[in-house]
């Protein structure tokens, strides 16, 4: 009895041996290929997926940039007017996706092509104070955020609209830059109010 109950013992070992040694390492969990791709194509993931999507993020705002950086009457090398990106208006039927992005790779593509020597921009008050108030607090009055008085003269937005129907969604991103002051110092004076540059992109899926 014993040395069947021995002899048991090690068929099972052996088994499971084998078991271990014929089990597969199971893949890392990397997603559907684990491997990047252009963002201007779209993935297997988003097929049939009937939004706004990488490709038209990317043909946007180059685009934009690309018209915004050829008006003359816009742009001025030697006096640039003062930009601050604002937020986007999501005017869509899912009001609270953030369309942030659109505007944010907007002022990146300007800041790093030629466009920058006639475009300033610059960021948002309410950024530049909070972050000057953790840098000096009150330590210093010179350098309080409450000294901070902003001289931008221009806010460039986007509004992001959709015409969803059953079978089809159609999305309107419309670019403006919008004067905010009466008389402005540099670039382009139409009076507050006034949008001074606009441009649109537009997508449809079905």
């Amino acid at each position: 009895m014993d040395r069947l109950l021995i002899g048991t013992g090690l068929l099972l070992t052996s088994l499971m041996c084998v078991a271990c040694q014929t089990t597969p390492t199971p893949p890392p969990n990397v997603g559907q290929t684990g491997g990047r791709m252009d963002p201007t194509h779209g993935a297997r993931s988003e097929l049939g997926y009937p939004g706004l999507r990488a490709q038209d993020l990317v043909t946007a705002t180059d685009q934009m940039a690309m018209d915004i950086a050829s008006r003359l009457d816009i742009t001025n090398r030697n006096d640039p007017p003062r930009i601050f990106i604002g937020e986007i208006e999501n005017q869509t039927s899912q009001p609270t996706q953030n369309y942030q992005v659109f505007l944010n790779r907007l002022r990146s593509v300007l800041m790093s092509s030629g466009a920058r020597n006639g475009l300033e921009m610059r960021r948002e008050r309410d950024f530049v104070e909070t972050q000057r108030s953790r840098e000096f607090g009150n330590q210093d009055p010179a350098k309080a955020a409450g000294t901070y008085q902003s001289d931008n003269e221009y806010v460039l937005t986007c509004i992001v609209q959709d015409l969803p129907t059953p079978y089809t969604n159609y999305f309107l991103l419309e670019y403006q830059l919008v004067q905010l002051v009466d008389f402005a110092e540099s670039g382009p004076n139409l009076g507050a109010g006034a949008i001074v540059w606009s441009n649109f992109y537009e997508v449809k899926y079905q």
